[in-house]
């Protein structure tokens, strides 16, 4: 059946189709008062009532609030745009929020059309909002568990060695010999040293629970840190290649914890890389969709599917001297600057970290690559 758009007198849209059946007839508005989505039409400047779908009512469930403009303003606007938009009590634009109606949470969007009417849409959100609440305490729960959990094991390792090792040497101290006393005073000092490391790891993890953004011109700042890196790489006998040229890139990041990220990434790369017969880490970026993507690849040991899948949580780590908490970090540090990473990887064939960060502008025009040897 083919339908044909008409109006009616009053501007309402409605539908009749070919055969002329009056019973095929939708009032626009009656369609609005079988959606989901209570809506309400309030006239600014004749502080009127103009319009409440059948929901409406529903979801604020008390008549006499339903017909009282001088409330309901207050409620589902005022007090909506006091803390974000507003221009002497009225709103200048649309913006969504929620308000509080007794023991119920409403979501709220407000639509604010010239100066004359508000348009409001309203949800009863109490229970999705009580079920996230819910959600979000066990997540919470569930990460510092984890946390804990692993805090526990790391320090209760060199915690259990310190304990046998100077029980032994209470037990033995008259008879050992010099040499024996001072390799259990060794041992001890070692584990002392294992818990020191793992202390001050986890004070890096808290270090940055703010940064200071600011923009950056990223070719500059990565030939800065390049600059630093590429000694100790030469020293360990590894390559450092760049395919790229950075003279149109700004990007806005905290250079400081960027620093950390990008230690993160290359020392992981350095020990993935020990014992290959041609070392290399490459670093290349493009300029797409408003992002810089720096990319970061070597040719080392690789990560292997089961390790892959725990790559980002805390403590876990394939090292015989890592905490597990370096890449737990450097997500953290990008999520602060608003960017990602993702980490892709063949077990002996290498590993390759693909990192985004935002740019200053909205240009989206392709690097120019070259290939450079450092």
């Amino acid at each position: 059946m083919n339908r044909k758009d008409i109006f009616t007198d009053t501007g309402d849209k409605i539908y009749k189709d070919d055969s002329g059946d009056p019973s095929s007839l939708w009032e626009f508005k009656q369609i609005l008062d079988y959606i989901d989505v209570g809506i309400l039409v309030l006239d600014l400047q004749k502080q009127l009532i103009e319009y409440r779908n059948s929901i409406f009512y529903q979801i604020i469930g008390n008549c006499e609030l339903c017909g009282n403009y001088s409330r309901l303003f207050q409620l589902l606007v005022v007090d909506l745009y006091v803390s974000k938009n507003s221009h002497d009590g009225v709103p200048t634009g649309g913006i969504s929020g929620t308000a509080k109606l007794q023991d119920r949470i409403l979501g709220c969007t407000v639509y604010h059309v010239d100066d004359n009417f508000s348009f409001i849409f309203i949800r009863d959100t109490t229970e999705r909002r009580r079920l996230e609440t819910i959600a979000q305490a066990v997540n919470s729960m569930d990460s510092l568990g984890f946390i804990f959990s692993g805090i526990r094991h790391e320090i209760g390792n060199p915690m259990n060695s310190l304990k046998m090792t100077l029980s032994v040497l209470k037990q033995n101290i008259g008879s050992f010999s010099e040499q024996t006393l001072a390799d259990y005073v060794d041992r001890s000092l070692a584990d002392i040293g294992r818990v020191e490391y793992l202390l001050k790891s986890l004070k890096s993890f808290s270090m940055f629970e703010s940064v200071f953004l600011a923009d950056v011109h990223f070719g500059k700042y990565l030939s800065t840190f390049l600059a630093l890196a590429k000694r100790d790489l030469q020293q360990r006998g590894i390559l450092l290649t760049v395919e790229s040229q950075f003279d149109q890139a700004n990007v806005r990041i905290d250079p400081r914890a960027m620093n950390q990220v990008l230690l993160n990434v290359v020392a992981n790369a350095t020990d993935a890389l020990d014992g290959r017969s041609k070392p290399e880490i490459a670093f290349s970026a493009k300029l797409r969709d408003g992002l810089i993507w720096l990319t970061v690849s070597d040719n080392g040991c690789g990560i292997s599917p089961k390790q892959k899948k725990h790559l980002f949580q805390p403590f876990n780590s394939n090292k015989p001297s890592g905490n597990g908490l370096g890449l737990v970090i450097t997500k953290k540090l990008l999520a602060l600057m608003d960017s990602s990473i993702d980490i892709e990887s063949r077990l002996n064939v290498g590993t390759q970290v693909t990192i985004s960060l935002p740019t200053c502008d909205d240009r989206d025009t392709e690097i120019s690559t070259t290939e450079e040897n450092v």
